[in-house]
């Protein structure tokens, strides 16, 4: 029988990794990494909340992913999991308006994180995540490893990335109708979309060796946090190494 995880656990846990209150969190999840949570996603989202505090900021990705056709920002659903679906039905969460790769927020300063992310190439400079690293926020990657860390595609912008356009560009872009909660339906075009680099592979292993990823384990998921300006940087020396090397 498996061993229920209960709201205590998950906040002695967090608290055990430094997560503290007022600081600004960008997490990737797995709800079924973790075991059987009494109360399900409800008790992850609470117990970080918790931790957090008032003056904390939980952002969590709610992407459609560019072959989305129609994206309404107070009704599509997330293609993170469950833990980021609960972020997003809950009453005080903001939602940004980019029609593939939207965030959704909670906190004080959650307008000032999405306000600007329909104006942004996706996960590219001035996005919500970009202005989160920018406010010494960190990264939680509970139960997923850093495959799914999405700040690295913001380090990969920086370091003008050429497969930005090879998916599309402005000769040809991807065209998506979004349902702006302000003047209806309307048509975006995205002229760029990430690729994924070499820095996916070697994030962990780089940050390691730098110190700068602390483990944890909520019930049986295993976690890294790290702060967000540190993977940016380790994105952008992975993929100067990696040019360097290439021609040598």
């Amino acid at each position: 029988m498996d061993i229920i995880i209960r709201k205590a656990e998950l906040i002695k846990g967090l608290r055990s990794m430094g997560i503290r209150k007022g600081e600004h969190l960008m997490l990737h999840s797995s709800l079924k990494s973790i075991g059987y949570v009494q109360g399900g996603a409800k008790t992850v989202v609470d117990s970080l909340l918790q931790v957090l505090g008032d003056n904390g900021t939980l952002m969590v990705p709610t992407f459609t992913h560019s072959d989305t056709k129609y994206y309404d920002p107070r009704k599509s659903p997330s293609k993170n999991g469950a833990i980021t679906e609960e972020v997003r039905k809950r009453p005080s969460s903001v939602r940004s308006l980019h029609p593939s790769h939207a965030v959704t927020v909670i906190g004080p300063d959650s307008n000032e994180l999405v306000f600007n992310d329909l104006n942004c190439e996706p996960l590219g400079k001035g996005c919500a995540l970009d202005i989160l690293s920018k406010r010494e926020g960190r990264i939680l990657l509970l139960g997923v490893n850093q495959e799914v860390n999405s700040i690295i595609h913001v380090g990969e912008y920086y370091a003008n990335d050429p497969d930005r356009h090879k998916l599309c560009s402005p000769d040809k872009p991807i065209s998506i109708i979004i349902n702006h909660p302000k003047h209806g339906e309307e048509v975006f075009l995205i002229t760029s979309m990430m690729g994924k680099t070499i820095a996916f592979e070697q994030m962990e292993n780089v940050l390691r060796k730098n110190g700068q990823i602390v483990y944890g384990k909520l019930g049986k998921a295993l976690c890294q946090l790290m702060k967000a300006s540190d993977v940016i940087n380790a994105t952008l020396d992975i993929l100067k190494n990696d040019i360097n090397d290439n021609l040598n």
